[in-house]
């Protein structure tokens, strides 16, 4: 009688410390079939109900990668797989004018073999739930990818009190251990992410900016620097700010849907659109407001001087990008270019040395809520008209009447 449940998997087994695991290949279909979210892990069913709704909110953005993406590519799932019969045979190697030796062979010979699968296996992510859970979702909606393939480890999981330990003890140290992805390598690699993109292609092939641009792992801008505008991340932020609708400290503004933008890539030439408006605008601004242009003419600042502008800080100029891009939603960018061609925006102004000096330390104070009480007053000052949440109106009143 034939076994319709049955899947033959080319293998490589391997061993790791005291785990021996199985590394194949899985059509989608068969995933969607026969891995279930890390459910055995705990037979609290509360606690497994926390690892599925967390796997479950964020599956969404996966899925749409897959259907979305022609060349999408995924890491591989670590599978736990218990009961049933799941057996595996080495398979003899062959060699056909290759000279091996005996040693070489017999290793060879242990190393490969077939996993056979007939249905009754339980087998769960360990490591890869979301993606699991994603080609899951998309198998449902359609058979599409049913045959793409995604690399798999298969390593043995035992129901005992001892086996649940073991278990839950790789599945944490993978998850520990798993090292996100940082803002910087986005920047940098990122293929999807037209704010990536664009970014990079700035400080390639934007004039402005050439020799102007810092290469850091962070926002920071260390004040003995004299010569760059801003540093790779920072920037990475006000093209996010300029060219999509993400808030602005609790303000709704327009632009491309933010989470589309950094997920998925745009057309060549609609990517080229919006870095010529972003270069037109860091022109403009550039030329406009005094400061800028007298850094571009000379090349030169001086974070060490308390009278040089915040523009050169990563502080100031999130609070710059800000407010113009809230301006420039409301008809009023003339009077925001006109705010910072004329305001004193330095700590070396009472009232910002007020805001953003530590009394005692010396230090500038970075706090977001100053950050945003800041940006509401430019843009008050402009004329634009801020509905103030309770919070927001006591540190207005905290910091009392003001005067640029």
């Amino acid at each position: 009688m034939i076994n319709n449940n049955k899947l033959t998997l080319p293998t490589l087994r391997g061993r790791m410390g005291d785990w021996y695991y199985y590394v194949s290949l899985m059509p989608f279909k068969e995933v969607a079939q026969r891995v279930s979210l890390a459910d055995e892990i705990h037979k609290n069913k509360g606690l497994s109900k926390m690892i599925q709704r967390k796997v479950s909110n964020r599956t969404t953005d996966i899925v749409k990668y897959l259907n979305s993406q022609e060349q999408r590519f995924f890491n591989s799932l670590i599978l736990g797989i218990y009961d049933g019969k799941p057996s595996w045979q080495e398979i003899d190697i062959v060699t056909s004018g290759i000279k091996i030796e005996e040693k070489e062979l017999s290793n060879l010979n242990k190393t490969f073999g077939i996993l056979s699968l007939y249905g009754d296996e339980k087998i769960f992510a360990i490591d890869g739930q979301h993606r699991s859970k994603a080609i899951k979702d998309t198998i449902e909606n359609s058979n599409e990818l049913a045959n793409e393939e995604i690399a798999v480890i298969f390593v043995a999981h035992s129901t005992s009190k001892e086996g649940e330990i073991r278990t839950r003890r790789l599945f944490s140290t993978l998850n520990r251990y798993a090292k996100p992805v940082n803002i910087s390598e986005i920047i940098a690699l990122d293929e999807e992410d037209n704010c990536a993109i664009i970014t990079r292609n700035l400080v390639e092939f934007f004039e402005l900016f050439e020799g102007r641009i810092l290469f850091n792992q962070n926002r920071s801008i260390s004040p003995s620097n004299n010569t760059a505008f801003t540093n790779i991340i920072v920037l990475y932020d006000i093209v996010k700010i300029l060219l999509t609708n993400k808030s602005v400290f609790g303000i709704k503004v327009t632009g491309a849907d933010s989470n589309n933008f950094t997920k998925k890539r745009e057309t060549n030439e609609t990517i080229e659109n919006h870095q010529k408006e972003i270069e037109e605008i860091f022109e403009e601004l550039f030329q406009k407001i005094p400061v800028l242009n007298k850094f571009i003419q000379t090349g030169f600042v001086d974070r060490l001087d308390n009278s040089s502008s915040l523009l050169f800080r990563p502080i100031g100029q999130n609070i710059f990008f800000s407010v113009i891009k809230i301006a420039r939603n409301n008809r009023l960018y003339l009077k925001a270019l006109e705010f910072f061609e004329t305001t004193n925006f330095s700590i070396k102004n009472k009232f910002w040395n007020k805001v953003f000096v530590d009394a005692e330390s010396g230090n500038l104070k970075t706090d977001k809520f100053l950050q945003k009480y800041s940006v509401q007053l430019i843009l008050i000052s402009i004329g634009y008209k801020i509905k103030l949440s309770k919070k927001d109106k006591e540190i207005h009143d905290n910091f009392g009447p003001y005067e640029f």
